[in-house]
This record gives C-alpha cells, sequence and structure tokens, in this order.
C-alpha cells in the first residue's frame, strides 16, 4: 500500500470548548441500561434531558501554503448547554461572521453530534463533514436542523486531505448504540511531528499511531495526542489499560492532551508515570485539571 504526503500544517492551536458529555456518568449507564443497554439505538434510549453537556472544540491552523484554517470538531449535544458555551467562546459570532470553514463531525453519537442545531442557526450553510456510516436517522437529523450547505461523506481508505499539513482519516468500525464509523484527524506540524486529533478513539489509540506509521510518507516521529483516548471512560482499570499505558509511553510523545472518555484516572496513571500530560485549569465545569477541559487551549 502506497504511503501518503499530506505536507506540513506551519501552527496547531486547539480550544477545548467543552469535553463533559454528560453531567453524571451514573445517569447516562443507567438511561442505556433501562432502554435495552449498549445493542439499543441511540436514538431509542430515553435519555435524561438534564444530565446531556456535549463534547466540541475549536481547530484553529496555518496550513502549508500560509492560509489561516478554522473549524469546529463536533457539535455537543444539548442545545441550551451548547448554546452557553458557543457564546462564553464567541464560536456563536465566528459562524455567523463565516469565519468557521466547515463542521468535522467525528462520530454520530448523541454527545458529538446532537448539538448540531445549536452551530447552524448561526450558519445553516456551513459545510459539514461527516464519516461514512451515518444511519439514516442521523441524516434525517441533519435535514431537520436546517442545514441547507453541502455535506462531504469521507470514506474509510486512504486519507482524505482537508488541506496541506491536515488529513481525516475514517475507520469503518462497529460502535455501541446501533452507530458506525468514525473519523480523525492528523496535522503534520513543521518543526514538530505528528499530531493526532481525536473525538472518541473508539478504533484505540494504538491503531491511531500505527496508522500513521504505516501510511504517511515523510513520517519521522510523533509529537502529540488532543482528545478522548477511550481507555478508561468509566474510570476501570486492569491490566488491559495499564499494558495499552505500556505500549502508549514507549511512543515517545511530547504532548498528551487527553479529556472526555480518556478517563481521568487513566491521566492520573500518565502522570504517575512521567508522562507528558498538558493540564488544564478545571474551570466551566471540566471533569479534572489533567483533563486540557473546558475553555482551555493547547498549542503543539
Amino acid at each position: 500500500m502506497s504511503k501518503v504526503d499530506i505536507g506540513r500544517a506551519r501552527s496547531l492551536s486547539i480550544k477545548c470548548l467543552s469535553e463533559l458529555a454528560w453531567h453524571d456518568d451514573a445517569r447516562m449507564r443507567q438511561d442505556v441500561r433501562e432502554s435495552g443497554g449498549l445493542s439499543t439505538d441511540q436514538f431509542d434510549v430515553k435519555w435524561t434531558p438534564e444530565n446531556a453537556a456535549g463534547v466540541s472544540a475549536l481547530i484553529e491552523s496555518v496550513d502549508g501554503e500560509g492560509n489561516p484554517r478554522k473549524f469546529l470538531m463536533d457539535v455537543g449535544w444539548d442545545l441550551e448547554y451548547m448554546d452557553r458555551v458557543f457564546r462564553r467562546e464567541g464560536v456563536d459570532r465566528m459562524l455567523s461572521e463565516g469565519r468557521i470553514d466547515f463542521l468535522y463531525i467525528t462520530h454520530e453519537h448523541v454527545d458529538h453530534f446532537w448539538g448540531l442545531p445549536a452551530a447552524l442557526k448561526h450558519n445553516p450553510g456551513v459545510k459539514i463533514l461527516i464519516p461514512t456510516g451515518f444511519s439514516e436517522k442521523s441524516r434525517g437529523l441533519l435535514r431537520e436542523a436546517g442545514h441547507t450547505g453541502e455535506v462531504a461523506e469521507l470514506g474509510p481508505g486512504s486519507p482524505h486531505l482537508l488541506f496541506p499539513g491536515c488529513a481525516s482519516v475514517t475507520f469503518d468500525i462497529p460502535i455501541f448504540l446501533k452507530t458506525r464509523g468514525e473519523q480523525v484527524l492528523y496535522f503534520h506540524v513543521e518543526g514538530q511531528g505528528l499530531v493526532t486529533v481525536t473525538g472518541c478513539c473508539h478504533h484505540g489509540v494504538l491503531g491511531l499511531l500505527e496508522y500513521a506509521k504505516e501510511r504517511f510518507d515523510g513520517f519521522r516521529e510523533y509529537h502529540g495526542v488532543y482528545g478522548g483516548l477511550h481507555i478508561s471512560p468509566f474510570e476501570e482499570w486492569g491490566p488491559a489499560q495499564e499494558e495499552l499505558l505500556d505500549s502508549l509511553q514507549a511512543y515517545r510523545l511530547q504532548r498528551l492532551a487527553c479529556n472526555h472518555c480518556t478517563g481521568v484516572l487513566t491521566v492520573q496513571k500518565m502522570v504517575e508515570r512521567g508522562m507528558p500530560v498538558v493540564r488544564g485549569s478545571g474551570k466551566h465545569g471540566s471533569k479534572s485539571e489533567l483533563y486540557l477541559g473546558n475553555g482551555d487551549t493547547v498549542v503543539f
């Protein structure tokens, strides 16, 4: 399989708008259990409305040709919550003024996608990038939210070059709550190395890193990771998680800006190992200052 040169980005900055998917883990798990378990369609779960929050990030980069780029990765869940988040961080104005290039939806899970109307009300024509595998119900949500712009569906296989220095890769995998497919971002930052940016990483962080080594031409070293790594999302821990951290540490990443479904316990273990965790402020309801949390920014 031939390797792909994605070019170089001159800079990369990521602001976590919100990493808090929901407010109470126990309530969320109970909602799923009472609705039939993880094999239930997420549209059929009787969610507790007041428990919903949402995951979203603002990504800014200067591409290899010197052009500034700005887009949203995911759009959260609860509309009132996301309204507050977008207003707090000025994203509402960025959208209404056309300063957001596109919305990048990592996958269709409720906490990453159902907040779409909170973004579209400021710019219904903004371009949206989705991975192959979106259900008909989720496509219906796109229409019901009043979207009038282009929807680009990115399939599995080869990387999709979004701009010089940034590529998207779709992993065609089944995910719980009857969803399928997740896309992730890879940036090759000039003078630094490769940075992976992920929503939930259901396909596994080690696979994410190995893909880059196998598929990207000019790859020399990893630099950093941002996002949810899905290692101990409900703070579970055992030999499997310990072994995963052994393997992850061997990649010698320079910056680990973790949040969301990574698990606070996982990040505690990283810190104990001396891994280069980028801590946050713990503000705006973030789970922990160990997370790159709500309102925090990391520069790679």
